[in-house]
C-alpha cells in the first residue's frame, strides 16, 4: 500500500501557507449538506523540506483577478489576497528561491493551484499519468486547463522536467495517489513526517466537513470517485489536510504541520 511505502522513507517538514481566501456557495462546497449557506475557503501552498529536497504542493495563482473572473460564479465573496500571500512572497517568507525547488506536486491543474508553475524552472512537475494520457487521447478533456498550460507541460516533458506519475512513491517519503473526482487530474499527495503520513487531498476533499458529514464536494466530474476519495481520506492518512479547509491554520499554528 502507498501509505506503508511512503512511511518507509525518510521524514520531511511540511508547512502550509495561505495564498487567498473566499466564500463558496453551499451547493459547490457540498453535494447535499449546507446548500443554503456559503462556506469559507482558504487556498494553500504546501512547502515540503528535508533530506536535501525542497518540494511544493501546488503553486498558487498567477492572477487573483483572473481567477475571480473564471470562478466568480462559485463565490459569494471573491478571492482576496494579502500583500505577502502571493507565491513569490510566500517563497521569500519560506527562505526559498524558485530555482531551488526540486519538485512541484500538483493536487490538480485548476488555475488557482498550478498557474505559477512556470517560475519553477528547475523543478520536476508531478501530475497523474491518467490525466496525461486522457488529455492526449481526448483533446476535449483539456477544456478546464487555462490557456497555454498544456503547452507548458509539453515543453517540460520534452526537457525531462515532467513526471507523469502512476500511483506510488515519487521520491522516498513522498508519494501520490490518483483519485479523480473533482477533475481528471486530481491526486492525493502523501508526505512522511515525524507525526506520521500526512495526506493533502486537494479539491476532491475540500473541507473537514466533507468527512464529518460524509458528503462529497459539489464540484465534480465523477461522484463515485469523490465517494471513494472520502473513504481513502477517512482511513489512510495519519493526518489529513482537506485542500481548502480554513481551520488548518488554527489546527497547525503558522501552518506548521510537522
Amino acid at each position: 500500500m502507498l501509505k506503508q511505502s511512503v512511511a518507509e522513507g525518510p521524514t520531511y517538514h511540511l508547512r502550509l501557507f495561505r495564498t487567498g481566501i473566499c466564500r463558496v456557495k453551499g451547493r459547490y462546497a457540498y453535494r447535499t449538506h449546507g446548500k443554503d449557506q456559503d462556506h469559507a475557503f482558504t487556498i494553500y501552498i504546501g512547502v515540503i523540506q528535508g533530506n536535501g529536497i525542497t518540494a511544493l504542493i501546488d503553486t498558487g495563482m498567477e492572477s487573483v483577478d483572473e481567477m475571480n473572473r473564471g470562478a466568480g460564479f462559485l463565490l459569494t465573496e471573491l478571492i482576496t489576497q494579502e500583500p505577502d500571500e502571493d507565491t513569490v512572497s510566500i517563497l521569500v517568507r519560506a527562505g526559498i528561491e524558485p530555482a531551488d525547488v526540486d519538485y512541484v506536486v500538483l493536487t490538480h491543474c485548476h488555475y488557482d493551484h498550478c498557474s505559477m508553475l512556470p517560475i519553477f524552472t528547475n523543478a520536476t512537475a508531478v501530475i497523474p499519468e491518467h490525466a496525461w494520457q486522457l488529455w492526449h487521447d481526448d483533446p476535449e478533456s483539456t477544456v478546464y486547463l487555462h490557456d497555454g498550460f498544456l503547452d507548458h507541460l509539453e515543453a517540460r516533458h520534452a526537457a525531462g522536467k515532467l513526471l507523469t506519475a502512476p500511483d506510488g512513491v515519487v521520491v522516498p517519503g513522498l508519494g501520490v495517489r490518483w483519485v479523480g473526482g473533482h477533475s481528471p487530474c486530481s491526486q492525493f499527495v502523501y508526505v512522511n513526517t515525524d507525526k506520521g503520513v500526512v495526506v493533502d487531498t486537494g479539491d476532491t476533499v475540500q473541507l473537514h466537513g466533507n468527512l464529518e458529514y460524509d458528503d462529497t464536494i459539489g464540484i465534480w466530474v465523477d461522484e463515485a470517485e469523490c465517494r471513494r476519495a472520502l473513504e481513502i481520506a477517512r482511513t489512510d492518512p495519519d493526518i489529513v489536510l482537506p485542500g481548502h479547509d480554513p481551520t488548518l491554520l488554527d489546527r497547525y499554528p503558522d501552518g506548521v504541520v510537522a
